[in-house]
């Protein structure tokens, strides 16, 4: 995820935001008339999308379901892996939904609302105008006597919570980068007695054997910030990797 920092005079924003296609500013006067109207397929924009951004405080609900990896060894941040080999999502289905018996991240919840910074350090709520949920003929309004309506001030909340909760995260990884804990790490599966092993991903995690290596008064450090947990419930969840390959041969996929 890409945070921008600066808006146009029309509301638009520079640079990227991973999954929003046309973001802006959020604004009674350029989205007064809009607002939310369920869409039909609400998981349609994640069906080619293998992972998904997490925070810290998700690792409980997302390790039931996903392998949660990070994404570089210096600057490191979870994902939840939802997809193998190609572009599909599978936990999305043909009638873009999400399959109901699985933790839907936050970022995905947040959608078509979430947080950017102003150029002077302000956050500032951000619209995705192109969102399948988002119309000029809404059930539920943006705005009402151009104040935020109920529904919006709810998705606001919840966007709040997320980027608390990810500036808690980003503060794990640094923990976890600056203690050496991360490496490098290879899923594989068998394909057959013939094709033996086969490479499923290349991912980072967390290196069990260096964090039995730490010392005890380093131990309990992570202890108190809230980290060790989030370790633990981490490397829980590399057990995902055959069940997401399982997922996969399910749906038709080759193996």
């Amino acid at each position: 995820m890409t945070e921008n920092n600066k808006a146009s005079e029309s509301t638009s924003l520079s640079g990227k935001m991973f999954l929003y296609e046309k973001p802006e500013l959020l604004t009674p006067k350029d989205h007064g008339t809009m607002g939310f109207k369920p869409a039909k397929r609400p998981f349609e924009f994640v069906k080619g999308v293998r992972a998904i951004p997490l925070t810290m405080v998700e690792f409980g609900s997302a390790m039931r379901h996903y392998p949660i990896i990070f994404t570089n060894l210096e600057t490191p941040m979870p994902l939840a892996i939802v997809g193998l080999l190609d572009d599909v999502n599978l936990f999305v289905d043909e009638q873009g939904q999400w399959d109901e018996f699985c933790y839907v991240p936050t970022y995905l919840r947040c959608h078509p609302f979430t947080f950017a910074k102003e150029a002077g350090g302000q956050l500032a709520i951000v619209l995705d105008r192109n969102a399948a949920s988002v119309s000029e003929e809404p059930d539920f309004p943006f705005f009402v006597d151009n104040e935020p309506s109920e529904h919006t001030n709810a998705l606001m909340q919840l966007c709040a919570d997320y980027e608390r909760e990810r500036l808690r995260t980003v503060e794990f990884g640094a923990k976890l980068a600056e203690l050496g804990l991360l490496a490098t790490m290879r899923a594989s599966h068998t394909s057959g007695a013939e094709a033996g092993e086969q490479p499923l991903a290349d991912y980072i995690a967390i290196d069990a054997a260096k964090l039995d290596e730490l010392p005890a008064d380093t131990i309990y450090e992570l202890h108190k910030a809230g980290f060790l947990s989030a370790t633990y419930l981490h490397l829980y969840s590399l057990e995902n990797w055959r069940h997401l390959m399982a997922r996969r041969v399910s749906k038709g996929h080759a193996g």
